[in-house]
């Protein structure tokens, strides 16, 4: 943890003329290669921030960093649970059901077709050799035999169809489930972010207020919470007041002091100028340009990301 001793008047990224032909800006110290910790999508829109590393520590590689309120999603979590390893159950009670229908369907089928081959042998007996009443009866009875064993035919084919039916009903259910299942682990371990490198926490501010992130704050889809800044390829990042544009180019060198260390002076450079204005909603009705600022300092002065800095240019236009 750094200890910032805040010396500027104005808000932070302000600019001010102080002199003739001088112009200050305000800048914050930035990395160029961050792992930055958004707040996630859920479904009912808003998350609540439940934990966060303290701002400031080291966090390693691996480190849990960011923890968002998941209690509605392991909820919905444990409930797709059951419901999946219910219809588990309520397929293989469906394949056991489907089965033996099946089977009964399948006997059925064949005592018809037994029925069948005895009615038949009654029914090729001759004329001359029963009577008029027992020929007339076994002709009968093959009919009779032939409609039940087309009929069993009909059930047995008709029972697949069934089965087939309720057991992919079944499956279908099961996938839907696992695909909830799946959705909701995915979404929960959105919920817990972790450190892909090792570096100093920094928190990030309220896209409306202003204010430092904090525990227990509700954050909507996307805000920046955290990041985890590169020390390597630190930069400057000052707003230039729409006045105060025309008064600096690309390559134009500054006085530049830190205020975690004001009493020593260093070199920065403008790397570019944005051509394209922006509103900075806190700070006015006025538009500033972002302007990226090189500099270099001795590696062991112990700058971190978020720390602010000043630029002091000198002879500049005033008109």
């Amino acid at each position: 943890m750094y200890r910032v001793i805040t010396f500027f008047l104005l808000s932070l990224f302000f600019t001010q003329v102080l002199a003739q032909n001088v112009l200050i800006l305000s800048g914050e110290i930035k990395a160029g290669d961050n792992q930055t910790f958004y707040s996630p999508k859920t479904d009912n829109w808003r998350v609540q921030l439940q934990w966060l590393l303290p701002e400031g520590e080291i966090a390693n590689k691996g480190d849990l960093v960011v923890v968002f309120d998941s209690g509605a999603i392991q909820s919905t979590i444990e409930q797709t649970d059951v419901n999946l390893y219910a219809a588990k159950e309520e397929l293989a009670r469906k394949k056991s059901d489907a089965k033996q229908q099946l089977m009964e369907k399948e006997f059925a089928q064949k005592r018809t077709e037994l029925l069948l081959a005895k009615a038949r042998i009654d029914a090729s007996i001759p004329v001359e050799h029963l009577s008029q009443y027992d020929y007339e009866k076994y002709q009968l009875d093959l009919e009779k035999a032939l409609l039940a064993n087309a009929k069993a035919k009909d059930e047995l084919a008709q029972q697949k169809v069934v089965n087939e039916v309720n057991i992919t009903k079944q499956e279908l259910t099961i996938k839907k489930y696992e695909f909830d299942l799946d959705y909701n682990q995915n979404k929960l371990s959105k919920m817990s972010l972790y450190a892909e490198r090792t570096g100093p926490i920094l928190y990030a501010n309220h896209p409306w207020t202003g204010e430092k992130i904090f525990v227990g704050m509700t954050a909507q889809p996307a805000w920046k919470i955290a990041e985890i800044p590169s020390m390597k390829g630190l930069y400057i990042e000052a707003w230039v007041h729409e006045v105060d544009y025309k008064k600096v180019a690309v390559g134009d060198s500054a006085k530049l002091t830190f205020d975690a260390y004001p009493n020593q002076v260093f070199t920065a450079t403008i790397k570019t100028l944005s051509t394209q204005p922006e509103e900075r909603m806190l700070w006015g009705d006025g538009v500033y340009y972002r302007t990226v600022v090189d500099f270099t300092v001795d590696v062991n002065t112990g700058l971190l990301p978020g720390m602010s800095a000043q630029l002091e240019f000198q002879g500049v236009s005033n008109e």
